[in-house]
């Protein structure tokens, strides 16, 4: 996900935003990637997929009952084709045990802590960090992995993500997750891509944000537009792809310079008007409320997509009334 900050005065507090050289391996090599996944085999649609960032957990507060995949972030590349875990590693066991006893299925997400890693890595070390992440999954019980690229100036960057993702395409074993998080645009996606992924998460908000100009950063609009890119620019089977929903939203001052950013939850806080959980917007400040993300709740049902996804789950309201989480599995379950 985007990494976007949280401005008071510019910046307060930082949150984690917010989705060819192959292999000359041939003993692997999968000549029809669906035969590498029992899970395109199964039934898709009415995934709700809610990333949560690690140090947002907190034991018996999720509710389970709403969602089918909760992807964690975030584990790190390195350089050398290693991992740094330090964020998850304190909470994994806990978090996986209580995710599966609510028949939820639990997912690592991979992403650049320090721009250029992951490019790097993937570049000089595919193979290693291929092994490694696998070996992360396996021994931490985990049900699959999250691709979260975001850096895209690396030279060579889309063949040698497009060689990594279909190396571990072809390691996994057969009941592994293997899913993304993308853009709503092209940055160098292939027609080939979707053949190697179970789910693929779209992104479809920071439209506009403190990097632009004032405006909705997840229009209802612009979020179907980009759920028909992926479907008829890069031939994406309508069963693989979520439609990302944000808990949270962007403000900017007098005369359109950046101002606050704020989880959905700090918003009911510092409007505190009963009108405001379904509202999206307050003066110069940009949010989904519950009505739009029902809204596109049920786009998502009627069209029969995949699901939606949510960044993320820790910004959501504490109280079950006005949770985005809560109104969205009425719908989606």
């Amino acid at each position: 996900m985007k990494t976007i900050y949280l401005f008071a005065s510019l910046i307060t507090v930082c949150v984690v935003i917010t989705c060819c050289s192959l292999s000359n391996s041939s003993k692997n090599k999968v000549d029809n990637p669906k035969e590498n996944s029992k899970v395109l085999e199964e039934k898709t649609g009415n995934y709700v997929v809610a990333y949560i960032v690690a140090s947002y957990y907190r034991p018996n507060t999720i509710r389970w009952h709403n969602i089918t995949h909760l992807n964690l972030a975030f584990i790190y590349p390195n350089e050398d084709g290693t991992i740094s875990d330090y964020q998850v590693k304190n909470i994994l066991p806990e978090l996986i045990n209580e995710a599966h006893k609510n028949n939820v299925k639990v997912v690592i997400s991979i992403r650049d802590e320090v721009a250029g890693r992951f490019s790097k890595a993937i570049a000089n070390h595919r193979s290693k960090l291929a092994d490694n992440l696998l070996a992360f999954v396996k021994d931490n019980n985990l049900d699959g992995y999250d691709i979260d690229y975001e850096d895209w100036t690396g030279e060579n960057t889309p063949e040698n993500l497009f060689a990594f993702i279909k190396e571990l395409y072809e390691k996994k074993d057969k009941d592994m997750l293997q899913t993304c998080a993308v853009n709503t645009f092209d940055r160098g996606y292939t027609t080939e891509w979707h053949k190697y992924f179970d789910i693929i998460n779209i992104m479809a908000y920071d439209e506009h944000g403190p990097w632009n100009d004032e405006g909705q950063h997840s229009p209802y609009e612009g979020s179907i537009n980009s759920i028909d890119f992926w479907k008829t620019s890069l031939q994406a089977p309508a069963e693989k792809l979520t439609l990302g929903l944000p808990f949270y939203g962007y403000s900017w001052n007098e005369g359109d310079t950046p101002g606050e950013a704020y989880w959905y939850q700090q918003i009911l806080e510092k409007y505190p008007d009963k009108d405001v959980p379904n509202l999206d917007q307050i003066d110069h400040l940009y949010y989904n409320g519950k009505a739009t993300i029902e809204k596109k709740c049920r786009w998502a049902k009627e069209n029969k997509i995949g699901g939606v996804m949510i960044w993320q789950i820790g910004q959501d309201a504490s109280d079950s009334e006005n949770s985005l989480l809560e109104a969205i599995g009425k719908i989606m379950r």
